[in-house]
């Protein structure tokens, strides 16, 4: 039977919602029971695949690492690995790696394996998404302690150009399939549900975030950003805990296009520019009154920069900015921002492309492919 479309304004996301209602259960039950059984959950993941993780599996009712952490208690899996036995029943390593394939995940799952292996632990397991079933993150499905799920979404690569090979294909459909599928696990978990509950609130949620996403773009605050964005300008993406992730996938994808006109996406911190006129800052709070947000905002303006934030509610940050609205509990309030912001960087190729600017091969194949989707 053929899912209904939830967004008639962004196709992809009927792509995404489609990629996690379409998941197998049976590969998924034993995944979430891990899950579910650990008292601590080691999150691992690179790029917007991270990002994805963190948003999606923050604000647990349990234990949840990642291995950056200050008291993460040795310098890789193998030294962290007998302290952790020592402190908790049960370690589940969490991977999200679309490719399957990626550097650091690939590694760190070998380590714990091995250590597995060697030391016979029953205390750790390796749970992952893969799009790819078959590669070398996904084969560890096929151990006693690993459960994989594959979750469509991912494309392979084709030999167009070296900047193409270079830089990719922003893979949009698996990462915010990916978030959308870890988002209403952790909800299930957090509210003692079954594995089955995950498949209610993703076919609920991803209408609600269909209606968040064309309300978005088809708002005049929406169309102005686009029209800055175009301009000779440079943005940069800010927020705090949870809302920086949602920053950071906007700031990596904006980025590309962004430096194909001449300009800059930036994420806010140390090495963003100090702001000019004309300068785009784009905020992300569910409060919209933390200090250090509004500090920001504040400054900025004062320098001419064009201010725009999405919010949780009616608050100081949403009256001293341009700001659009998402009601929401801030549990779900970082996923249905990050859908919300993910179609900016296309609207932007859009606009360029319709201005007849050359854009490089790569960032067009990306774009044409999000439109057909």
């Amino acid at each position: 039977m053929a899912l209904k479309e939830v967004s008639s304004e962004v196709g992809y996301i009927n792509s995404v919602t489609a990629n996690v209602r379409n998941v197998k259960k049976s590969e998924f039950k034993p995944f979430f029971d891990d899950l579910n059984a650990a008292d601590c959950i080691i999150l691992l993941g690179e790029g917007r695949s991270q990002s994805a993780l963190y948003i999606g599996m923050g604000q647990m009712n349990k234990a949840v690492k990642t291995m950056v952490d200050i008291d993460f208690p040795g310098r890789n899996i193998v030294e962290a690995a007998p302290a952790l036995e020592k402190k908790y029943d049960k370690i589940v390593l969490l991977v999200n790696s679309g490719s399957g394939e990626t550097t650091t995940p690939k590694i760190v799952v070998k380590q714990l394996s091995d250590y597995i292996e060697q030391e016979k632990s029953d205390k750790f397991t390796i749970a992952a998404v893969v799009s790819n079933a078959n590669s070398t993150i996904g084969k560890i499905g096929e151990k006693e302690y690993g459960h994989v799920v594959e979750l469509k979404g991912r494309r392979k690569r084709k030999n167009v150009t070296n900047a193409y090979l270079k830089h990719g294909i922003m893979n949009d459909v698996y990462e915010l399939s990916s978030l959308l599928l870890f988002q209403k696990t952790k909800e299930a978990i957090n509210e003692e549900k079954g594995y089955t509950a995950v498949f209610r609130k993703v076919a609920e949620e991803s209408t609600v975030i269909g209606k968040i996403v064309d309300r978005f773009v088809c708002s005049d605050k929406y169309h102005e950003v686009i029209d800055k964005l175009e301009t000779r300008s440079r943005i940069t993406m800010g927020g705090l805990g949870p809302a920086r992730n949602v920053a950071k996938m906007t700031a990596i994808r904006l980025q590309h296009v962004k430096r194909a006109i001449g300009d800059e996406a930036y994420l806010s911190g140390p090495f963003a520019p100090r702001p000019r006129a004309c300068d785009v800052l784009f905020l992300i709070s569910w409060s919209g009154e933390t200090e250090s947000i509004l500090g920001w905002c504040r400054a900025q303006k004062k320098f001419g920069t064009y201010v725009y934030s999405i919010v949780g509610n009616e608050s100081a940050l949403s009256r001293e900015s341009e700001s659009f609205i998402i009601d929401s509990p801030p549990t779900a309030f970082y996923e249905r921002a990050t859908f919300a912001l993910s179609p900016l960087p296309l609207h932007l190729v859009e606009r360029l492309n319709q201005r007849r600017f050359v854009l490089p091969e790569y960032i067009m194949e990306w774009w044409e492919h999000s439109v057909t989707q």
